[in-house]
């Protein structure tokens, strides 16, 4: 046996057992993607489920406001709306339009998601978006603002068109005192945005299929291994 084949052949079993580490690693990262992301799902439907709470410009701790039932008071602040792009509903390209809600007797704001609308067909055309005047109330689920962003290079939002919301870009650039979470509105379209906030699925099923397809992965890298051995 030449030096070449008993090299292969103490390489072979190294790379075998590397490559079922890493299929187990994966399908680790997706058990613990499928427990987190689970366990956020339940929180955020019985938050739709649950009695609201009326936002009030006192309430300034996030924890206690994430993911809850929560209704607003107050008046649209349209001169600061901003358009949320890439996002695609039905195959059809449009925005997410989000407008800060300036609460009743005070200046502060909760920044509203009020739905999509689809996208003008040239883009240096911003859509129409129709707008109560006036006091209203409004419905929905309190979220996060956007805060793990992955970028080569951390831009800056300029105008209305933004590829991200995160908290202190939107404070900055609006000069406005907000609320730590954004109110993903609920309820009637007669404005005519879709505020169709995507399937009650679990995501923890997909990712529990996942983890299913990486462990069958190492068991093929074992038995493939093994099989390799058994032949020398």
């Amino acid at each position: 046996m030449s030096i070449f084949s008993r090299q292969r052949n103490y390489l072979r079993p190294v790379l075998t057992l590397l490559l079922v580490l890493i299929c187990l690693a994966m399908a680790g990262l997706q058990f613990w993607r499928a427990a987190t992301r689970g366990e956020r799902f339940e929180r955020e439907q019985a938050a739709l489920l649950s009695t609201p709470v009326t936002l009030s410009p006192q309430q300034r701790e996030r924890e206690k406001l994430l993911d809850r039932a929560a209704t607003a008071r107050g008046r649209w602040r349209t001169e600061k709306t901003l358009f949320l792009d890439n996002k695609i509903y039905r195959s059809h390209p449009g925005y997410h339009v989000l407008t800060p809600l300036q609460l009743s007797g005070s200046e502060v704001v909760v920044l509203v998601n009020r739905g999509w609308i689809a996208a003008p067909r040239l883009r240096s055309e911003l859509p129409s978006v129709p707008t109560a005047t006036g006091e209203i109330e409004v419905s929905g689920v309190t979220r996060s603002f956007e805060t793990r962003i992955f970028e080569l290079q951390e831009t800056s939002p300029q105008g209305a068109v933004w590829q991200h919301v995160r908290e202190t870009d939107f404070r900055r650039h609006s000069g406005l005192d907000a609320l730590p979470v954004v109110l993903l509105q609920t309820g009637a379209d007669s404005d005519g945005l879709i505020r169709d906030w995507g399937s009650a699925e679990n995501p923890a099923t997909r990712h529990h299929g996942y983890m299913a397809m990486w462990l069958a992965f190492a068991v093929m890298a074992a038995a493939y291994g093994l099989f390799a051995w058994r032949r020398k």
